[in-house]
């Protein structure tokens, strides 16, 4: 009977002690969590308002190079064509909202929202760009293609 008292006894403060370190780590890792939301909040906006902007810029000033002579600024759009222009069917999901209006007076109004494929038309256009370097030592001339789609068709 001693014998199955310590056990008991032993097993419970075993218990005891994994509930406690399971508790502390929940506490660790709630507040690492809450902590590490209000650093979003702080820096996020810190982010957006310096270091977003210098990006942009960045990559805006480097798109106007001239591959060739690398200098900035220098890149023209000379000419653009159309190199393809096909309608494609696809696939799509649409979402349709609605609200149902209760007859009785104590009845809230229900949302409802339905998703469902749609077979649509799209038109797939690829458009040749041709660019000139403005430096006159340069005259680099080069193309890009650019790829874009919309819904609709070619006849409208």
């Amino acid at each position: 009977m001693k014998l199955l008292g310590e056990l008991f006894s032993n097993l419970f403060l075993l218990g005891l002690g994994v509930f406690l370190a399971v508790f502390c780590l929940m506490m660790v890792l709630g507040g690492i969590a809450y902590i590490g939301k209000i650093l979003f909040y702080v820096f996020y906006p810190l982010y957006f308002l310096t270091l977003k902007p210098v990006i942009w810029a960045f990559s805006t000033i480097f798109q106007t190079r001239c591959p060739q002579c690398k200098a900035f600024f220098k890149r023209e759009l000379v000419d653009y064509e159309v190199a393809s222009e096909e309608e494609v069917r696809k696939t799509v999901d649409r979402v349709d909202e609605g609200i149902v209006y209760s007859n009785e007076l104590f009845e809230p109004n229900h949302d409802f929202e339905v998703t469902r494929q749609e077979q649509v038309t799209f038109v797939e256009r690829t458009i040749l760009n041709h660019w000139g370097c403005k430096n006159p030592l340069c005259g680099h001339k080069w193309q890009t293609e650019e790829f874009s789609e919309f819904e609709g068709s070619l006849n409208s």
